[in-house]
């Protein structure tokens, strides 16, 4: 992946990323104008955030209200996505854009993923889809061309790369974490990829826990020593290997076959829908690890600089650069909670109490401390 300024060409004439989110912008209001019976309009939730989403095609629009919770209602949006579909199936004539000055191949050519040189703009560009972020709007705008060209992971996650960029404008940062809760409280699961994170949120979200993510979370400091993760998405992108110790679940799951990364789709949200959660305190953290020499599962205590050494790894990539204040956060976030190592070997209906525990002590650790 490269960053770099993004420009693009018109011709011979280079265009700034200004204009080339004006154009995808001109282009939607007109594509809008043009075939207004395609457009949908639905508005969600996103890390707590109220967003309202403008869909040229059916389809494309059922992707968004497939991974987002609907927005309760009654207030403004934050951000606003506007995007189109040019799959065959929808009839949106692609010539519209041309006309507008947007060459697929002359964007594909000049245009990179990464962010403009101001910091203002992101752009992602993928196999099959084009979107521009505008953080200060702040507003997404962008085009699909063939819908059948899309991942199961862009179709689970849309948008994860501008989205977690608009996150960070707002203080709220993406960690890859999962994140279970009880009655409210949360437990962060970190480590890299491998290390049971799916596996153990998802046999927690099986035994009655709440459920916000199983791969990443928005971090956000409400307070000196306390800490709110938010909720993503709602689906769970689980391996197939990890799905035969939930044969109950399996059936539910929905696989692309085109998909190389031996994962498929549960929509938590469908099978659970009492139990997912938007946000939660998060009152302690746990490192999941495989340790196959045990004969059980144990949870032991782990030093904050190991915590940092097993989550940072997997963060880093998250965004280009990191600043103090990204360090600083995190290094907050392992000082404010109890860190421990939940070693893993068996099947996973033995892990969930071991979470309760960790849980329950961390509570008790802090109604002893806030106690005058």
């Amino acid at each position: 992946m490269r960053i770099e300024p993004t420009t693009a060409t018109t011709g011979s004439t280079p265009l700034a990323c200004r204009d080339v989110f004006e154009l995808f912008s001109t282009s939607f209001e007109r594509l809008s104008d043009t075939f207004g019976d395609e457009l949908t309009t639905y508005d969600f939730t996103f890390a707590g955030c109220p967003v309202r989403g403008r869909f040229l095609g059916a389809e494309l629009a059922g992707i968004f209200r497939t991974a987002f919770e609907p927005d309760p209602g009654g207030r403004e949006p934050v951000l606003e996505i506007c995007l189109w579909d040019e799959s065959a199936d929808t009839g949106i004539d692609p010539r519209l854009r041309l006309a507008c000055g947007l060459d697929e191949h002359q964007l594909r050519s000049s245009v990179v993923t990464g962010i403009s040189e101001s910091g203002r703009y992101v752009c992602h560009m993928a196999e099959s889809w084009l979107n521009f972020l505008d953080l200060e709007q702040p507003a997404v705008v962008g085009c699909v061309f063939d819908r059948s060209r899309l991942g199961l992971h862009e179709r689970a996650r849309p948008l994860e790369w501008p989205l977690r960029f608009w996150l960070r404008s707002i203080g709220r940062r993406v960690l890859h974490a999962a994140l279970v809760s009880r009655d409210g409280a949360g437990v962060l699961i970190g480590g890299p990829a491998g290390a049971g994170k799916s596996t153990l949120s998802l046999a927690c979200l099986d035994a009655g826990f709440d459920f916000l993510s199983d791969d990443k979370i928005a971090l956000e400091a409400v307070a000196p020593g306390i800490f709110v993760g938010h909720r993503l998405y709602r689906s769970i992108l689980a391996s197939v290997d990890m799905l035969r110790h939930f044969p109950h679940l399996a059936p539910h799951a929905d696989r692309l076959e085109t998909d190389a990364l031996n994962k498929a789709i549960l929509m938590a949200s469908e099978l659970f829908p009492e139990r997912i959660a938007a946000s939660s305190r998060i009152e302690v953290l746990l490192l999941p690890q495989l340790d196959p020499q045990l004969t059980a599962p144990r949870l032991r205590p782990a030093r904050r600089a190991a915590a940092m050494r097993r989550i940072l790894p997997n963060c880093l990539p998250l965004y280009p650069t990191w600043d103090g204040s990204d360090f600083g956060q995190l290094g907050d976030l392992l000082q404010a909670v109890p860190v421990h190592w939940l070693d893993i070997v068996g099947a996973p209906v033995q892990l969930p109490p071991l979470v309760g525990s960790a849980l329950d002590a961390s509570l008790a650790r802090r109604s002893t401390t806030d106690q005058p």
